[in-house]
């Protein structure tokens, strides 16, 4: 239980993880980065690297590392080196797979069957300064030193078709749990359609592109994503479609917006709980490299083309009180809540600058 202390106000956090039933996902702050005793947690947390670059360094430095091949050493080596999920697996227990990975999984409660993935990569910096590490580019003062590269914004675990996860979810969604089940929910932490701003770069595996000067000085590290690589539209989306999944359910950018597809697939994103970064309507243009393709990092609205739905009991409105399609906001928080008797998600609205104001229902659709 956690408690925190805000000016002259104490406020004490409910036992929840010990007493509700949750079914948790595994995003980019479940993941903790290179392990060091040199630097402290916050720095450890966004020094995550791909794996197979960690496993190229354990490669060349085998000798000096793990003289008895010992493959023990030569796994907890490479995790320590690269990233780990050790806390979240620590705290939560999970329904157990055939894989046995706790970083996916499935399990059927009263009518729902929930399908949980693991689609998330590191977050990095969208801003395009060349002194900062970022989505787009390595800082200037590493290029000499790859040690402090971040690698763009690598994923932490393939869904690509053909992946062993690919191949678990398309055993699940053919299985009866999930044929038999009345509402079929696919929830992970990435956007599929968003307004906000982490659904671009495209969620694909980075292509470093390196430049140099005439005298063979690394000059420039920048990377690339190609859309038509997004591995949740190319290869995840067809499956769900086939599959008739009634909901798929993520966060990230930390906004509230939903959307509805031709083949009646409805999208939320309820993930508005503070520090947003807001919606990309308007002039609040994605940070995109000027150089990179307009079709590829899309600056304004949903990249995936489906239209956001704007609520239709209460939605929040605009300075010229036009009404918001998405909630993004500090001190507006946001919940939903399935009612399996009626299959209908409603969505409320809380202003915590006012803790004795009313909840709000602003939306509601049924699945």
């Amino acid at each position: 239980m956690a408690n925190y202390t805000i000016e002259d106000t104490i406020y004490r956090g409910g036992q929840l993880i010990q007493f509700a039933p949750l079914f948790p996902t595994i995003g980019n702050h479940e993941v903790m980065g290179r392990w060091s005793q040199n630097t402290g947690l916050n720095r450890q947390f966004v020094d995550a690297i791909p794996r197979n670059v960690a496993k190229n360094i354990y490669a060349e430095k085998t000798d000096i590392i793990n003289t008895n091949r010992d493959p023990n050493i030569e796994s907890d080596w490479i995790k320590d080196n690269s990233f780990n999920t050790d806390t979240y697996e620590e705290i939560f227990s999970f329904p157990q797979t055939e894989s046995n990975n706790s970083h996916y999984y499935a399990v059927t409660f009263g009518d729902i069957r929930l399908v949980v993935l693991q689609v998330t990569n590191i977050w990095r910096s969208p801003n395009l300064s060349n002194n900062v590490r970022g989505r787009y580019q390595e800082s200037e003062k590493d290029l000499e030193q790859p040690e402090k590269w971040g690698y763009g914004q690598h994923i932490f675990q393939t869904i690509e078709k053909g992946s062993e996860q690919y191949q678990w979810l398309e055993k699940e969604l053919k299985s009866q749990a999930f044929k038999q089940a009345k509402y079929k929910i696919v929830m992970f932490h990435h956007p599929v359609h968003t307004l906000g701003g982490n659904i671009v770069p495209p969620y694909t595996d980075p292509i470093q592109n390196t430049t140099y000067d005439s005298d063979g000085n690394v000059t420039e590290i920048s990377y690339h994503y190609p859309k038509e690589d997004d591995y949740i539209i190319r290869d995840i989306m067809p499956l769900l479609e086939t599959a008739k999944v009634n909901l798929v359910f993520y966060g990230h950018s930390h906004l509230w917006n939903r959307f509805l597809s031709k083949d009646g697939i409805n999208f939320l994103e309820s993930s508005n709980v503070g520090n947003s970064y807001g919606a990309h309507l308007g002039n609040n243009k994605r940070p995109i490299p000027p150089d990179y393709s307009q079709s590829n990092y899309v600056e304004i609205g949903n990249p995936n083309g489906l239209k956001a739905i704007i609520p239709n009991l209460a939605p929040l409105t605009d300075e010229n009180n036009n009404p918001l399609p998405y909630i993004a906001s500090n001190y507006i928080t946001v919940f939903s809540i399935l009612d399996t008797e009626k299959g209908i998600v409603s969505s409320y609205y809380f202003d915590t600058r006012q803790p004795n104001s009313s909840v709000i229902k602003f939306d509601e659709f049924t699945i």
